[in-house]
């Protein structure tokens, strides 16, 4: 009843959000082989704002899906699929931190994947995006890792609208690939949960959350209540 999360990708996945937060006492953030209270910023992200993750794990909690909830975050503003898979700047640290998490015992339970508006940004197309995210995935599966993955759509930024490509992309994913499973659609909260046009608000990050929750729960790996 322990969930262990590696919870990575953009910026949105990180601590750019408008307001931060300290979750409850039973909702970890593991970095630097070390166990320590979520609290935003998270520990391994981006941002100095607040995050999706503090305010999943305290939903979780509160609903009594888990009795401890373990976030192991690494995501980084402005980085598009092709940075993540092998040959990208961020390959080495993603491997990094999943062997930093076995070492400590730690086994995956759920990968949590949010990324996509710089994709959208710099027009990638749906086959590269594909291909890009399961090469990221098959180093992931080398390093044993047997968790499901969960692929949200997340292509909305400012003036830039959803983009149906990426949108198409991540979509198609799901099922793709035994193991892959479809997450929440962050492109449904709109500018007004947006402070800036692009990252969420109080609430933009509460009802990001809260898609999530709805997700998971939703998920047949999901545990049930107490």
């Amino acid at each position: 009843r322990t969930m262990v999360a590696l919870v990575f990708g953009e910026s949105n996945g990180a601590n750019e959000g408008e307001s931060p937060r300290v979750a409850n006492e039973r909702v970890f953030n593991v970095f630097n082989g070390r166990l320590f209270r979520a609290e935003d910023p998270l520990l391994g992200a981006t941002g100095q704002g607040g995050s999706i993750w503090t305010r999943l794990g305290d939903e979780l909690i509160e609903r009594e899906l888990y009795d401890d909830v373990v976030f192991i975050p690494l995501a980084e503003g402005r980085t598009n699929i092709a940075k993540w898979g092998p040959g990208g700047s961020l390959h080495r640290k993603l491997i990094e931190r999943i062997r930093e998490a076995r070492s400590m015992g730690l086994t995956f339970t759920h990968l949590l994947w949010h990324q996509g508006k710089s994709d959208a940004l710099s027009k990638t197309t749906k086959a590269a995006y594909q291909e890009a995210f399961h090469a990221m995935l098959d180093s992931i599966r080398k390093e044993g890792v047997t968790a499901p993955m969960y692929v949200s759509v997340a292509t909305r930024c400012r003036k830039e609208g959803p983009n149906p490509t990426i949108q198409e992309a991540q979509t198609e994913l799901v099922n793709s690939l035994e193991g892959i499973f479809e997450g929440p659609n962050m492109d449904r909260l709109g500018l007004e949960y947006r402070f800036d046009g692009c990252y969420f608000t109080d609430e933009g990050l509460q009802r990001a959350a809260s898609l999530w929750l709805e997700v998971l729960t939703m998920s047949p790996r999901s545990p049930s209540p107490h």
